[in-house]
């Protein structure tokens, strides 16, 4: 039986992914139970595993339980994990072969009209028949036509595509006006865009013993249960978009013909605990760099292909490699575990080294600057795909650019180039690794006065020159600058300024927390309350001007500061402002399911309050959005492959209009959020979840931190609870 809590989370849960808003229901008390899911992946079939042909005509279960399908080159049964072809699936159980010449020969003699008979369903006693005409009906006796109606809605479905009866004996039928479902003799349930319906231009229906209903489209595959709307399209779900035909098994799983293979959906039970395990294995798998482990995205020689994956530098190595320590610390923390101690340890001593290599060697900088990323010198030279023409492109294209060369100066021991021109977005990395490896990870002072040595070196250098990043040319870098002159006085970084403010006023708070320091927390309430730097993040224009605009990099970066800056303030003036500050930017940022963010928020002011002149606010995260942190999680897919995605022709949605920085191909479901992290092509808490279409093509392989980050955040601070049976 389904305990309480997680009743009372899947209840929330249903509502949202179907589509139908937000209904206020009982709320899940914490820590949610990490009970075991359905999760979905697909397994990709081809004639290299055994298909006579990729173009799959029909799919069906036979009277053997067997998954059997029709090709253009012969037809072929599934077992073992192959297509074997040598005892063939009887013609009989292909789709096409259902309705034959003396069905429609009768139906066209009632109808006393010429028809083109799609589909053919029988339950009991009744013949449902889908027709370009309409939807037909025969209880054994006579023929009729079927007007569906629901309420004061009455449809006349023509062109009807497909029909089917599903496990409880109710007759569904896909037409281009929408889906229907007759729940009792003459009382219809009808589906649009507007309740849910993702799509409509239907190819075929089946229906599965689990109670589920799945439709083919011309552009993807939909599944409906239980009230819940599920799209898969794109190459992380589908070999191909047109959907020829679904079989549903025992198991629940959908197998999908399509004219590149077959495609099978399947389902296996999953705790989130699982899922995080799964991405650490991938981690180790595919995506370290270096002798010091850096985890990145890779590049696979053969899409699809993670056997042929290649990690690749990032410019933002600092960002990366900060929310990993973050989420390994974290990991350590909820468990206890010493392999993620070990990771913690190895990827502060990566951070450090980024402080580390820049000193010396052919264009030493100043003690502390960072650098952005290292690449060993043994391999190829990249100053070349970074020469002064590149300056002078991007110089062109923003006067502000800096034109430094070389890019990549050599250290000093001659093993690495390392990557100049750093920016704050990096020192956001490294102080919230910083803190979370000091809080959650050292356990002895040896280890303790390592992380205080390390976050001197890097803060010193910054309040030696300025409040800025100053490279070994001598000058601040492109985005580098966090100095009052610059923030409060100077027009070219308004749209940076509460970001900047907040990003240096977290440094000096990790610094002063880490190594005690006066001289820390002195710069910092003169910025935060001489400077107005407090007020200054109260206000961020570029991040929170709206929903979809852009700047979704910094609005993480953001919450990465909140993080530390709000859990160590203790100034009753300073945490009023931090307060609205994450209170303004999370009521844009709530839309967007964003799992990180939504625990970050709830980490940060869980249980407080602030009152201002219009009284008090309860700054809580409500219950249905820890609900939705859940879901995310849960939907968050295993397979990390960039394929190409579109919800552009979806008909659930709706675009944002273009203005405040949105991009024309932007949208969001109906109930306003952004869709699923498994129907977008976008899986990094960072980038853009409104956008309705992605170029990928199968070659860059994604590293699964950022579940892990969202997942052990959650662990963490108690709003989880660890892997548990069902009860």
């Amino acid at each position: 039986m389904m305990p309480r809590i997680l009743t009372s989370l899947v209840a929330h849960v249903l509502v949202l992914a179907g589509g139908a808003g937000l209904a206020a229901g009982e709320a899940a008390p914490l820590p949610f139970a990490d009970t075991a899911f359905p999760q979905q992946v697909q397994h990709r079939y081809t004639v290299a595993e055994g298909l006579p042909s990729d173009e799959v005509l029909y799919i069906a279960i036979d009277p053997a339980k067997r998954i059997v399908v029709e090709t253009t080159q012969g037809t072929a049964y599934f077992a073992h994990d192959r297509w074997h072809t040598d005892r063939p699936a009887p013609p009989a159980t292909m789709r096409a072969t259902v309705i034959d010449r003396r069905l429609g020969a009768r139906l066209e003699k009632v109808a006393g009209l010429p028809l083109e008979l799609r589909d053919v369903a029988r339950h009991a006693d009744e013949t449902a028949v889908a027709a370009d005409q309409g939807l037909y009906l025969h209880d054994g006796q006579r023929w009729r036509l079927v007007l569906p109606q629901a309420g004061s809605t009455r449809w006349a479905p023509v062109d009807v595509r497909a029909v089917a009866y599903d496990a409880d004996g109710r007759l569904w039928f896909a037409a281009p006006q929408g889906a229907g479902c007759r729940l009792a003799e003459g009382e219809w349930k009808l589906f649009t865009g507007e309740n849910g319906l993702p799509y409509n231009n239907f190819t075929c229906m089946t229906t599965g013993a689990d109670g589920s209903v799945w439709f083919g489209t011309t552009n993807g595959a939909i599944r409906y249960h239980d009230g819940a709307w599920n799209f898969r399209q794109g190459g992380r779900w589908l070999l191909d978009n047109h959907v020829r035909d679904i079989a549903v098994d025992a198991e629940g799983n959908a197998w999908i013909a399509t004219a590149k293979g077959v495609s099978c959906i399947a389902t296996m039970p999953m705790t989130l605990a699982q899922k995080a395990a799964y991405f650490e294995d991938e981690i180790e798998k595919y995506h370290r760099r270096t002798s010091f482990g850096f985890v990145n995205p890779a590049v696979l020689d053969t899409p699809g292909d993670k056997s042929t994956a290649t990690p690749r530098f990032t410019d933002n190595e600092g960002v990366n490699s900060g929310l990993y320590l973050g989420a390994v610390g974290l990991a350590y923390a909820a468990t206890g575990d010493p392999v993620q101690k070990k990771r913690a340890a190895n990827t502060f001593r990566a951070l450090a080294f980024l402080s580390e290599v820049t000193q010396g060697g052919t264009h030493p900088a100043p003690k502390g600057f960072i650098a952005r990323t290292i690449v060993p010198t043994a391999g190829p030279d990249p100053n070349p795909d970074f020469d002064l023409d590149y300056d002078i492109g991007r110089n062109q294209r923003d006067t502000l650019w800096k034109i430094i060369q070389p890019r990549w100066p050599i250290d000093e021991t001659g093993e690495w180039y390392w990557k100049n021109d750093s920016s704050t977005d990096e020192l956001d990395g490294h102080f919230f690794g910083y803190g979370i490896y000091y809080d959650r990870v050292c356990e002895t002072e040896a280890e303790r006065e390592e992380v205080r040595r390390v976050v001197r070196r890097v803060m010193d250098h910054v309040l030696d020159h300025g409040y800025n990043l100053v490279d070994w040319d001598g000058k601040p870098t492109r985005w580098g600058h966090m100095s009052p002159d610059d923030l409060n006085r100077n027009e070219a970084w308004v749209a940076e300024r509460g970001l900047n403010a907040y990003s240096i006023l977290t440094y000096l708070s990790v610094a002063h927390h880490i190594t005690g320091d006066a001289k820390y927390r002195k710069a910092y309430r003169e910025l935060a309350l001489d400077h107005g730097y407090g007020m200054n993040g109260m206000t961020q224009p570029r991040d929170i001007a709206g929903v979809g605009t852009h700047g979704q990099p910094d609005d993480n970066m953001a919450f990465m500061n909140y993080y530390h800056l709000i859990r160590y303030e203790t100034d009753p003036k300073l945490l009023s402002m931090y307060y609205r500050a994450i209170q303004r930017h999370w009521q844009i940022e709530q839309y967007e399911r964003n799992a990180h963010l939504n625990f970050v928020y709830a980490a940060c002011v869980q249980g407080k309050t602030r009152t201002d002149q219009w009284g008090t606010d309860d700054l809580s995260l409500p219950p249905q959005d820890f609900a939705i942190a859940i879901d995310e999680l849960r939907r968050y897919p295993l397979d990390l492959i960039d394929w190409p995605m579109s919800n552009a022709h979806r008909i659930d949605g709706m675009r944002l209009r273009g203005h405040l920085d949105q991009k024309p191909a932007s949208g969001h479901h109906r109930n306003g959020y952004v869709y699923p992290v498994d129907e977008r092509a976008e899986v990094y808490w960072d980038r853009e979840p409104w956008a309705l279409t992605s170029s990928g093509d199968g070659t860059r392989l994604r590293e699964g931190f950022h579940y892990l980050l969202a997942y052990y955040m959650g662990r963490a601070h108690g709003f989880l609870s660890p892997e548990q049976d069902e009860q």
